[in-house]
């Protein structure tokens, strides 16, 4: 009898615990604030912030452009468009620079007219000719960086799902547990 009990307030605390940690993940995401990836760089002077905003804008476009294509990207783009949507900021005219940001990540994408590696002087120049505000440039660039991670993570998360619905159809294999795709 002992057994049975033992095993019945495991079983009960593995669903306390495995919903608890989903849970933490969704109240995560509902609270992704911009300023807490800016925060990374705001305090750099400009120069070191364009070396750091192009080495990780060319390192995202470098991988990506080996493995997505626009009609991947059709697929998959309501969700990154979904997953944007939970970044909030306090800034000023944060919508402006989330919809520019957002074409200028598309069209770096997918533009062949821009060749690797990217130089951030001319995104910055595109930029004030779009006519974002010199005080929102770097805004508009780590905007541009994270959807390219949003792309990157989206992606990876529908090709592994893809495997997994494919090996479910030919092995019947039901995964044990959730993965955290959006950790390296």
């Amino acid at each position: 009898m002992k057994n049975g009990i033992d095993k019945i307030n495991n079983i009960s605390e593995g669903i306390i615990r495995n919903t608890s940690s989903e849970l933490n993940n969704v109240l995560n995401a509902l609270t992704l604030e911009f300023e807490h990836i800016y925060c990374l760089i705001e305090n750099l002077p400009n120069g070191d912030k364009d070396k750091v905003m192009g080495n990780v804008l060319n390192k995202l476009l470098k991988a990506l452009r080996e493995k997505v294509t626009i009609n991947f990207y059709s697929k998959i783009t309501n969700e990154v468009d979904m997953v944007m949507n939970y970044f909030t900021s306090q800034k000023d005219s944060f919508d402006m620079v989330k919809e520019n940001g957002n074409k200028i990540a598309n069209e770096l994408l997918f533009e062949e007219q821009y060749k690797l590696p990217i130089d951030i002087s001319s995104i910055k120049k595109y930029c004030l000719s779009l006519e974002i505000k010199k005080e929102q440039i770097y805004d508009v660039l780590m905007w541009i960086i994270i959807r390219l991670i949003a792309i990157d993570r989206r992606m990876t998360w529908q090709v592994y799902f893809d495997d997994l619905k494919e090996n479910y159809k030919e092995e019947k294999v039901i995964p044990s547990k959730s993965l955290n795709l959006f950790e390296n």
